[in-house]
């Protein structure tokens, strides 16, 4: 009897693991995003022809919800619904980006440079710079700022269309991006017209503390149905980032410069006739630095400064001093004060005070590597 149950234990097959439940669901995150300003004067903008108010107000800013799962050895997918809202009680539901990005495919040559790379089709942040790719919760200070408002807007710039991302020798990345036009400030009546968007970004580190990235970008696009009007924004995206091997310290310098042309026709008395043509252009350029005093508390210093795109004579610059608090990485409060100086007399001697509390619960991504954490 003892032989016998010895040679049932030894031919008996071990027990499977159990599969996980959500072994073919996607990974889930929600992140929120709470605002409080407080201004010294009003502050309104025109919001698809809507004016809102801005000053003194607090706003469940953004929630957005997001699913990431692989969808085969080729593929994954993502999706960012995202629910906004620009005044109290009235929330915009909008698709982020939802896109597949295709990690590889089933030819011989495909792994090989130039090839290899990645691919995204769909919606999707545009590679107009790390500000752009940012989402909100992200940023590194509680709005995009002024330089960024002035030549993309106050939300990123998202497209629908094809991305390709490829890998070249001395350390470059080359970005390709063909989408629909429209949604930033230059191109915003191109929404039925192509945009192509070229990125070439040099990144190194140096004695396996610093990185440092130079990325040179453009845009060309049109701001008409005919395409008779031309866009073109050029720009210089700068990133130094310091992380030493013991934790509760870091330093991140960067910035970004830009110069944009959007020709124009406007029909100024609602005649159905073009009466006003032109050419907008600008520069502007904004610069922060951040340092990481301990494992939670990092504080930080940008500034903003643009000419306007209506009239290059009237300049306007904005300090922003912010101090970040991570209770965890799930939770973080933000206290930033901006001080804006203008020619334009409605902008020149604003006050504004900024509380932010964003939260993260869910499957929780890493961050991009030049952001705090």
């Amino acid at each position: 009897m003892p032989a016998l149950l010895l040679l049932l234990c030894v031919q008996a097959e071990p027990p499977k693991p159990a599969k996980p439940q959500n072994e073919f669901n996607p990974t889930i995150t929600v992140y929120g995003d709470i605002l409080w300003r407080l201004d010294n004067k009003d502050v309104v903008e025109d919001h698809d022809g809507e004016i809102i108010d801005k000053d003194d107000k607090f706003l469940l800013r953004e929630v957005e919800v997001e699913f990431r799962a692989a969808i085969d050895p080729y593929a994954d997918g993502v999706l960012i619904i995202a629910l906004e809202q620009e005044v109290p009680d009235e929330y915009e539901v909008d698709v982020e980006e939802g896109y597949a990005r295709i990690k590889s495919l089933p030819f011989g040559v495909w792994e090989e440079p130039p090839l290899g790379t990645r691919i995204k089709v769909g919606r999707f942040l545009t590679a107009l710079g790390r500000q752009n790719r940012l989402h909100t919760h992200d940023l590194p200070q509680p709005q995009r700022g002024l330089t960024y408002e002035t030549f993309i807007g106050e939300h990123p710039h998202i497209a629908n269309g094809v991305s390709a991302e490829a890998f070249l020798p001395l350390d470059l990345q080359a970005t390709f991006e063909a989408a629909q036009g429209g949604g930033f400030e230059l191109g915003e009546d191109g929404e039925n017209r192509p945009v192509f968007i070229a990125n070439l970004s040099w990144f190194a580190t140096f004695a396996d503390e610093h990185d440092v990235e130079i990325t040179g970008i453009g845009l060309y696009g049109s701001n008409d149905d005919g395409g008779r009007r031309q866009v073109r924004l050029y720009s210089l995206d700068v990133l130094y980032s310091w992380k030493p091997a013991q934790q509760g310290r870091s330093i991140v310098l960067a910035g970004q410069a830009f110069y944009g042309s959007g020709e124009f026709e406007e029909d100024t008395d609602d005649d159905g006739f073009i009466d006003l043509t032109g050419t907008k252009r600008a520069w502007g350029w904004f610069a922060y630095a951040q340092y990481q005093v301990d494992r939670r508390l990092y504080g930080g210093l940008r500034y903003d400064w643009t000419e306007s795109l209506d009239d290059r004579e009237i300049e306007t610059w904005r300090a922003t001093p912010y101090v970040s608090y991570y209770f965890s990485e799930f939770f973080r409060a933000r206290l930033a004060y901006e001080f804006t100086d203008s020619d334009d007399e409605e902008a020149d001697d604003l006050h504004t005070f900024l509380f932010q509390l964003t939260f993260v619960f869910g499957s929780h991504p890493p961050h991009p590597y030049w952001v705090n954490q």
